[in-house]
């Protein structure tokens, strides 16, 4: 098995630092939502929580910011991340925060250990996410709460007016990520594996950012051209496809009435008492 899943920094994009400018502006993107349904899911401070799959510490840092008493046991598999994340969190004064490497399917974190854990934009890229689901149970505390959040690339970005060879760039995006034993139309499936990893009281969201209330710019930063210029140089995508999606982009923005919409999948289990 392939514990290092479909997604490495140094290999996904063009450019590593690129890379993480959009992995923040993700984070960033859907954060209000995201917080206002962690903390209806039960997120409060005092907790010990766990983020697997932590990646460079932009979640984690969030969480720090906005519960004064937390404490945060981060795992990530990739070691560039990880060395990272605990240097942008120390630079940034934060403290209440454990970062250590390792894999979300076998964390070697104690059972029965954490109030509550976050698994972001991960089981995506996993090639068995029902035993990632599994361990994550394993080291919650009974009546512990997990939160997936997780894509479902049939619907990314939709945009106005529509661009329809988007419907290209997410084709091949996703056998990029099938080729290397991932999912990245997950999203639909993450109740199904709560319930075969073991959780119950499941409940499904799905939160949505809009151009028009969070502004377009934070839309840009999100997306990138790193990922389309990856997918090129693979062979999963045409440089003639990419350059048809390049002008269509640009006549979208042009247009004086012009949004984008994307959306993320938010599934809740609680580990049964």
């Amino acid at each position: 098995m392939n514990q290092q899943g479909s997604y490495q920094i140094s290999t996904i994009a063009s450019n590593i630092e690129k890379e993480l400018e959009r992995l923040r502006a993700q984070v960033d993107l859907f954060w209000d939502k995201e917080l206002k349904h962690y903390k209806e899911y039960g997120l409060k401070d005092g907790m010990s929580v766990v983020e697997i799959g932590s990646g460079p510490g932009f979640l984690t840092e969030k969480i720090l910011e906005n519960f004064s008493s937390i404490q945060i046991t981060s795992v990530e598999i990739d070691p560039l991340l990880v060395d990272y994340a605990k240097s942008y969190l120390t630079q940034k004064n934060h403290t209440r925060f454990e970062i250590t490497q390792g894999s979300i399917m076998e964390t070697g974190l104690p059972e029965n250990s954490f109030d509550f854990a976050l698994v972001r934009l991960l089981l995506e890229h996993l090639t068995d996410p029902i035993d990632a689901v599994r361990e994550v149970l394993r080291i919650l505390k009974p009546g512990g709460k997990a939160v997936f959040v997780d894509n479902d690339f049939e619907m990314h970005i939709i945009t106005y007016p529509q661009i329809l060879q988007l419907r290209e760039l997410y084709d091949a995006y996703c056998k990029a990520r099938y080729a290397e034993g991932g999912n990245p139309r997950i999203g639909r499936e993450l109740p199904m594996l709560l319930k075969k990893g073991g959780f119950s009281k499941i409940d499904l969201e799905i939160i949505c950012a809009h151009s028009e209330i969070l502004g377009e710019g934070i839309f840009f930063k999100s997306e990138g051209i790193g990922i389309p210029t990856k997918l090129v140089q693979d062979g999963f995508l045409s440089s003639k496809a990419l350059g048809e999606i390049s002008i269509e982009w640009r006549n979208m923005i042009k247009s004086k009435e012009h949004s984008l919409v994307r959306q993320l999948y938010m599934a809740v289990g609680e580990k049964p008492l």
